[in-house]
């Protein structure tokens, strides 16, 4: 007789934990959930409660954890991450309709090998982002449903296929584009099982290994050539700790679409926000609405570039000089934890400590189309404070020498009196650099080549500064 609990939770997890849309392997066709639920429900109903106890592995285990995972043992599907052919990839109608079975080969013999490679790994059901999302509809609907539930289902799915279809080995796979792509970031950290297969379609590494994420060979490279932890390859846990850290992991990948350098994050920091496209670099804007005031880590404020960042590549590595690298801890109690934006404006509290006197160096072409930069040398520091080179950085057509600067130090230790804050003796403190012109009525904050930073030999401490920028 079956178990009615373990019923419900097969039921639940069909509803909340799996994509509404699959493949069906054995006929290469679009299923939904009702088919899902007719193949494995005489299994489900099969299981015993000798089995739930087999898989009780520690006292005082949740016994609806443990059938949650006897569940997911039961139904198997493979996810596929690739990118996207240039003739363009099978779309949901082209699945579904008799009369489109020729086209875009290339696509479809790349879903033909995902299927064959899934059904290796026992799944009856595989799932791919550009057949199984109905992406006809030019309103979002479907999207802006399936975009914070992805990561759930690439971290539920039984194994995760990566196709690197410009590789063919462990000596060349790093460079391959999969690793540019900011979509790929979520499907490499959210799956518990991931293999990787070359252009022809044959592992990149260890044949006999099913999963690429134990291999001890193989993560050592992954981990040098994306900039994450190993530990955080191996098991990811979604939330908004440390998020400067994750941007920088974003800010070495493109999108196709502006705002998918936001949305492809959402899953990775457990938020949600409405998906609009047409918006451009104001979904990045919405994205930290969302984020400041949840991760309570002033270091999301130490970014190169404008007021607010209009996507993940001001937070680049690129940006910080090597000798300023805390632990990600050290900002947990610093700062001001009740920054918030409001209507698109920055508010949070500094120690402004101001430069008296200062020289610039002569303009030179920035980086970045139609800016160009200059050097600042500070001379109106304190003797006990040490600042790191940086140039401000403006528009071809402003000239950004203002007559009075100040440096904002976002870091700053906590006193005993709340409007104050401590630059603390030896330590390296982050600053946002702001100018004013004239009889200063407020500061703006300029625009620099990198994070700056200060350090000093005495400990100062000041009232701190509300700024709105």
């Amino acid at each position: 007789m079956a178990i009615e609990e373990v019923c419900r939770i097969f039921q639940e997890h069909l509803r909340e934990s799996i994509p509404h849309r699959l493949i069906g392997i054995s006929k290469m066709e679009i299923v939904g959930q009702q088919q899902v639920e007719e193949l494995y429900m005489s299994s489900i109903k099969a299981v015993t409660e000798r089995d739930i106890e087999q898989h009780t592995f520690y006292p005082n285990q949740r016994r609806d954890e443990v059938i949650r995972n006897i569940v997911k043992g039961i139904v198997k599907y493979a996810v596929l991450s690739h990118r996207w052919c240039r003739e363009g990839e099978v779309t949901l109608q082209e699945m579904t309709s008799s009369d489109t079975k020729l086209s875009k080969p290339s696509s479809r013999d790349k879903l033909a090998n995902f299927c064959k490679r899934a059904a290796e790994y026992g799944c009856g059901f595989a799932w791919a982002d550009t057949c199984c999302i109905d992406r006809s509809n030019p309103s979002p609907e479907e999207l802006d449903k399936a975009i914070p539930r992805m990561f759930r289902w690439y971290r539920n799915a039984h194994v995760c296929i990566v196709h690197l279809a410009e590789s063919s080995s462990l000596d060349d796979f790093l460079r391959d584009s999969w690793f540019l792509q900011i979509w790929t970031l979520q499907e490499l950290l959210a799956p518990v099982r991931v293999k990787f297969y070359g252009r022809t379609w044959s592992p990149i590494h260890n044949i006999r290994a099913d999963n690429d994420k134990a291999n001890q060979r193989l993560l050592p490279a992954l981990s040098a050539g994306t900039g994450i932890p190993v530990q955080d390859i191996q098991c990811y846990w979604a939330g908004t700790e440390r998020v400067r850290e994750k941007l920088m992991w974003a800010s070495r990948r493109t999108s196709r679409q502006v705002e998918d350098g936001a949305y492809s994050l959402l899953a990775l920091f457990d938020v949600h926000m409405h998906v609009e496209y047409g918006i451009g670099e104001e979904a990045f804007g919405r994205l930290m609405e969302v984020l400041l005031p949840r991760s309570q880590e002033c270091d999301i404020l130490a970014w190169a570039g404008i007021v607010l960042p209009p996507s993940a590549q001001g937070y680049s590595a690129q940006y910080l000089d090597e000798s300023y690298n805390p632990r990600h801890d050290h900002y947990r109690l610093r700062g001001d934890q009740d920054m918030i934006i409001i209507d698109k404006r920055l508010r949070v509290k500094l120690l402004m400590v101001e430069l008296h006197e200062a020289t610039f160096g002569d303009e030179i072409p920035f980086l970045q189309d139609g800016y160009h930069a200059c050097a600042l040398f500070p001379k109106g520091l304190p003797s006990t404070i040490t600042m790191n080179n940086v140039s401000i950085v403006s528009s071809n057509n402003t000239l950004s020498r203002p007559s009075k600067l100040a440096l904002g130090v976002v870091d700053y230790g906590w006193t005993s009196d709340d409007e104050e804050g401590l630059v603390e003796k030896g330590r390296t403190h982050f600053c946002l650099l702001f100018g004013a012109d004239g009889t200063r009525t407020s500061w703006r904050k300029l625009m620099t080549d990198k994070v700056v930073t200060i350090k000093t030999e005495d400990n100062i401490r000041q009232c701190l500064e509300t700024i709105l920028m």
